[in-house]
């Protein structure tokens, strides 16, 4: 071999020779070089021979775990480990670890999801403990000729690593450690070599208290091994089948949707066109919500449809004996009953395999098990779509009196339930900083503090504005001159937008919106923005707000607070009283605002006469315009939907609710609303036309016919009708549905509307046909944000694409990738929805808090009958629970009619009102829960039992 080829590193080169098998099974024959080195790392941070030939983690700081059986050492991890208890690997207690080049090629091959699991550990999220050997490319460990008939060729190249190591290592007082899955392995391996340990030995050992938790986790996965009992549910398609079904039209994928209202029912869209199968029972086959599955039609005549029945897990299951966890149930209600009747049937389909897992780590408690000293137990998720999990632990008594977090592991055929594991505790159950946290987890909401990266991203607090500060070729224009407010809730910090108007002709008028400069601040590729991309939305909860951006940003530099200078963005129209767009302009600015109001404050001002100078007459003109605007956005069908919001006046010292207030709608809410509407419509056509292939906008789908069964049978019985064919048509027969003795029909008509309809979705212009761009809501064919970007990040980027197209900044490379617009569209769309459950999640126990110790009598109205019970919503408190009709009472309940009866009377009707009386139900000290009793009309039978969620809303 040459001179300089050695001196490269590069020690030999041989002929290796290797055998693999095609999709057919005919077996192949490859022969390749192979260059074996000498300058390839061994991972020891304390090797001086190799401290030059890269990253040697291992051992870099001494391990403060010791472990009995062996001293100061490194293990050498097979890949039946890695595969089988890939998870165990995320503990701090395992440390300085080599993955071998053999073991890695193993596992890739044989298992994805350990794979995955064990690149991330490897090279991102515990580096500093695991290191890579490449043993099949260095001189000293490469085997191709094998030397032990009782060993495979990976256990093989396992011990040629074990013993370069021990004799590279003399000199360090290390000693390598061949780690294995089972007493099997390990004995065959010990015939060869000294130090062998397998994986439960090696933790048994570990001088730790957590090690526990690691025995645990080993345990759900043993006791699965060792489980016998008859499969329940079929066997997964392997992922060629899928795909090969997915190609010839057999076989759809989809996103798994569990029914808030019956865990044993769920739906798959399979299309664009947001058609969907419905699944039901066992033909569920272990998917957990939220999972993209593989699914496939049934024969016709097996077609079904929902129960309209109630089924809620804390009523079916709340105690299980730990004998008969995971044994296949008997009871014949378990597995709802294909329906008689065909008539309803709706397209069904069974799941037949998983493409893409949605588990992640779960908050919620321990249910009590009827075994004293049992280790097996049901965990009881705090969100209700995800089943119970079995994990195995001895540390139940503890537990029992927390929030804890657990992890799925698996789950098998044999398994009424997932396998997983106890992650860690999180606090006391109860406690108001426990219960907000597992909130804020169960959302997946990021709270952790910003980090000294971001913070160092700030300009000093002192930071004051500059007109001549300018980023692109357009020049800042001085507003500073104008009459401009802010108008927005009590309390508000992060003021996104304030408003101008004044008269400039007889009939002529100039408005303006202006937006706070975010992007002045948060500039591309920094880790402010990136964070601020991580988090998506500021998340207002009860208690608290959790910012996208830090505070001095939020409610300070970006914040058009009143009569302070700011940098803001403004879209400026010359108008006509009719509300004629006659020109609009758009440019950085930097303005004063004269005021920051209130909501009610600006209601006052614009209906008192006695207020006349330049705020009251700027509100009351654009007051006017923006009725002018309402007017011809319903007139072209725009939709007026409803849903129930509630305020808390909390006590900030002790953070608990001392009063709820339904929020109360005036007429600044509108006009406020109208003129972010009209930027937002007017942006979005203007970086659409410079940006058509990259432009981030807001489309809301138009519903499928199906989906306004529930209104048009709702509003049907209430002797109203429904028109569906189109928005206009909607929003008019909407408008038709008045009742007199009923006031408040209309508005539950129009809850029930908002429930019909699919998610507001951003997405990337280009990704979708033109016509899809349309917001069916609104009645407009192209819609973005950009009116807040203190708190969304979707006006972050609007803002920098608006910016660029003006040259009022830069363009960055990373806006004109449709790929990246469609990731970033992803995470917030995603983030959008989870604040909007966290919120609703937070005044759901905060109103459990409020009405812990109190009674109280409120009206009510019935939001559905189902076979089995009622759902009842209170306005006042924006509350909504399940009174569940009790067997042999003699009432009953007429699903088609949608009404209760009494002795063949109909007592109780869809939308009717009935006085409830609300408390707080503390029997099960694990999970109190708001209760309602039916005080009128009194009806037999009917009892209360649990929260049921409230709708999602539409997120204009």
């Amino acid at each position: 071999m040459d001179l300089n080829v050695k001196q490269s590193g590069i020690h030999s080169c041989v002929l290796h020779t290797s055998y693999f098998k095609n999709r057919s099974g005919k077996v192949y024959k490859r022969a390749a070089e192979r260059y074996l080195r000498t300058d390839l790392p061994c991972g020891l941070a304390q090797c001086e021979d190799c401290r030059d030939f890269g990253t040697n983690p291992l051992l870099k700081t001494e391990n403060p775990v010791k472990n009995s059986k062996v001293g100061r050492h490194v293990l050498i991890v097979d890949s039946t480990s890695l595969i089988r208890f890939h998870d165990l690997f995320d503990s701090e207690l395992l440390r300085n670890i080599i993955v071998t080049q053999t073991v890695w090629e193993g596992v890739k091959a044989k298992a994805v999801p350990a794979y995955k699991k064990m690149n991330s550990l490897c090279y991102e999220d515990a580096k500093d403990r695991f290191h890579v050997f490449m043993n099949e490319f260095h001189c000293e460990t490469f085997s191709d000729i094998p030397k032990y008939e009782d060993v495979s060729r990976g256990e093989e190249l396992l011990l040629s690593t074990a013993n370069y190591l021990t004799s590279h290592w003399e000199k360090q007082n290390v000693t390598p450690v061949l780690m294995v899955f089972d007493e099997e392995s390990k004995k065959r391996l010990e015939k060869h070599y000294q130090h062998v340990l397998h994986l439960k030995e090696y933790i048994q050992n570990l001088e730790d208290s957590g090690k526990q938790a690691l025995l645990d986790q080993m345990a759900a996965y043993e006791s699965s091994a060792n489980n016998n009992e008859r499969q329940i549910f079929e066997e997964h398609l392997s992922h060629d089948k899928i795909m090969e079904g997915i190609a010839n039209g057999t076989i759809k994928r989809g996103t798994f949707s569990v029914s808030r209202e019956n865990y044993r029912e769920a739906t798959v869209i399979i299309d664009d066109q947001l058609n969907s199968w419905f699944i039901t029972g066992n033909h569920c086959n272990r998917s957990v919500n939220g999972d993209v599955v593989a699914v496939q039609l049934l024969p016709e005549d097996q077609w079904t449809c929902p129960e309209k029945k109630i089924r809620l897990r804390d009523v079916e299951e709340y105690v299980n004996n730990a004998d008969d966890m995971g044994k296949v149930e008997e009871d014949d209600e378990d597995e709802p009953k294909a329906k008689k009747a065909k008539k309803n049937s709706v397209p069904t389909a069974k799941v037949v395999g998983i493409i893409k897992r949605n588990w992640r780590q779960y908050c919620g408690m321990l249910l009590p098990s009827s075994v004293k000293g049992a280790r097996r137990h049901l965990f009881c998720p705090a969100e209700r779509l995800i089943p119970r999990i079995r994990i195995e632990t001895e540390q139940a008594e503890i537990l029992s009196q927390q929030r804890i977090v657990v992890a799925i592991d698996h789950w098998p055929r044999d398994s009424k339930y997932p396998l997983g594991h106890y992650v860690r505790s999180i606090g006391e159950m109860g406690s108001r900083e426990t219960e907000n946290e597992v909130l804020l987890l169960e959302h997946d909401i990021p709270h952790a503090p910003f980090s000294d990266q971001v913070i160092d991203c700030l300009p000093k607090e002192e930071w004051e504005p500059d007109l001549n500060d300018n980023r692109g070729t357009l020049p800042r224009v001085d507003l500073r001159h104008l009459t401009i407010c802010s108008v927005d809730p009590q309390g508000c910090t992060d003021i996104d937008d304030a408003l101008h108007c004044k008269q400039i002709g007889d009939d002529l008028f100039e408005v303006g919106v202006h937006i706070a400069d975010v992007t002045h601040f948060v500039r591309p590729n920094t880790a402010i923005d990136d964070e601020a991309a991580l988090r998506g939305t500021t998340v207002y909860l009860c208690d608290r707000r959790i910012d996208m951006l830090p505070c001095l940003l939020s409610s300070n530099l970006c914040s058009l607070r009143g009569e302070e200078e700011r940098y803001a963005f403004s879209v400026i129209w010359t108008m006509t009283s009719n509300a004629d767009i006659q020109s609009v302009k758009y440019h950085k600015s930097l303005i004063k605002s004269k005021a920051a109001l209130t909501y009610e404050r600006a209601q006052e001002i614009i209906d008192d006469p006695k207020e006349q100078d330049d705020v009251a007459q700027g509100l009351r003109g654009l007051m006017k315009l923006s009725k002018v605007l309402n007017s011809q956005r319903t007139s072209n069908g725009a939709l007026t939907l409803a849903s129930s919001e509630v305020r808390f006046d909390m006590d900030w010292e002790s953070r608990t609710p001392k009063k709820v207030m339904e929020k109360q709608h005036l007429d600044t809410h509108s006009m406020v609303e109208e003129f972010m509407l009209l930027a937002n419509i007017q942006v979005a056509k203007k970086i659409l036309e410079e940006y058509p292939d990259c432009a981030l906008l807001r489309r809301h789908p138009v519903p499928l016919k199906e989906s306004y069964k529930p209104l048009i049978e709702a509003a049907r019985h209430r002797g109203f009708e429904i028109i569906v064919e189109s928005g206009k048509g909607l929003a008019d027969s909407l408008n038709r549905c008045v009742d007199k003795k009923n006031p408040m029909l209309n508005r539950l008509l129009r809850m029930l509307t908002t429930r019909c309809m699919t998610q507001a979705v951003y997405f990337s212009a280009g990704t979708v046909p033109v016509p899809q761009y349309q917001h069916f809501g609104l009645a407009c064919s192209i819609y973005t944000h950009f009116t807040s970007p203190i708190r969304r990040y979707a006006d972050v980027i609007v803002h920098r694409l608006l910016a660029a197209a003006i040259n009022a900044d830069d363009i960055q490379s990373g806006l004109l990738s449709q790929a990246r617009c469609t990731k970033v569209c992803g995470n917030i769309n995603y983030r959008h929805k989870q604040a909007q459950y966290a919120g609703r999640a937070s005044v759901q126990l905060n109103v459990v808090r409020y009405f812990k110790g109190k009674v109280e009598t409120c009206e009510g109205f019935v939001m559905g009958v189902r076979n089995n019970g009622i759902q009842v919503f209170v306005p006042k408190y924006g509350l909504e629970s399940i009174i569940v009709l009790q067997p042999g009472s003699g009432t009953t309940i007429d699903v088609e009619e949608m009404a209760v009866k009494v002795n063949g009377e109909a007592v109780i009707r869809e939308l009717e009102p009935v006085t409830v009386k609300i408390s707080v139900n503390e029997k099960n000290q694990q999970r109190p829960r708001v209760e309602l009793q039916l005080i009128k009309p009194a009806i037999p039978g009917l009892s209360v039992d649990f929260d049921l969620s409230t709708s999602e809303g539409l997120g204009l």
